[in-house]
């Protein structure tokens, strides 16, 4: 009898044990693809609400920027209102009330737009805020143009120069707001320049 069969005699469940040892390496290995797929799921689910984060996140940097977007043309039609007219009548100029008024209706316009851009988002939105940067930049244009360069133009020409607080005002308040339209267009353009407009 051969050394083997003898210890199969001996030993008659070791092919069993044997079986067991693989079923056992089977089942380690299911159990590992398991844990693999759990991993892989938990990952997923991570990378989604990672996503969804950034998502909410950059959502409410650009409600922010609107924010700030509206009180920019907010503060603008006030210094035209309150700064510009009575800077004009203490240098003795005429101010045109129906020319200021046309301006301050279209920046008026812009807050609405800028407002309602508060509840969409997406494209949409994006495209309007630049719109209505482009817009406002070509108002302030406008009012620079026509409005306060030539009061600052006939105060340069006077010999005796006036004595005004609100021409003071404009000034500091004018060329600090062209200094945050100009971040603004920097922001979303790069190519747009409001510095001409600066009061020196």
């Amino acid at each position: 009898m051969s050394e083997q069969d003898t210890e199969t005699k001996q030993n008659p469940e070791g092919g069993e044990a044997a079986e067991e040892k693989e079923v056992d390496h089977l089942s380690d290995l299911n159990e590992l693809e398991k844990i693999k797929l759990e991993l892989q799921k938990e990952k997923e689910k991570a990378t989604k609400e990672l996503a969804e984060g950034e998502d909410e996140e950059e959502d409410l940097r650009e409600v922010d920027y609107l924010q700030k977007l509206i009180t920019l043309s907010v503060k603008f039609d006030h210094h035209i209102g309150m700064f510009l007219m009575p800077a004009y009548i203490d240098c003795g100029l005429k101010y045109d009330h129906r020319l200021a008024e046309s301006y301050t209706v279209q920046i008026t316009t812009i807050q609405s737009f800028l407002r309602l851009l508060e509840k969409v988002d997406g494209v949409t939105r994006e495209e309007v805020t630049k719109q209505c940067i482009l817009n406002l930049r070509n108002i302030i244009q406008l009012v620079y143009k026509n409005m306060v360069k030539p009061l600052y133009r006939e105060v340069d020409l006077m010999k005796k120069k006036p004595k005004s607080e609100s021409l003071d005002n404009f000034k500091k308040n004018w060329n600090e707001r062209l200094d945050e339209l100009q971040k603004t267009c920097d922001f979303e353009y790069q190519i747009l320049d409001v510095k001409g407009f600066h009061i020196k």
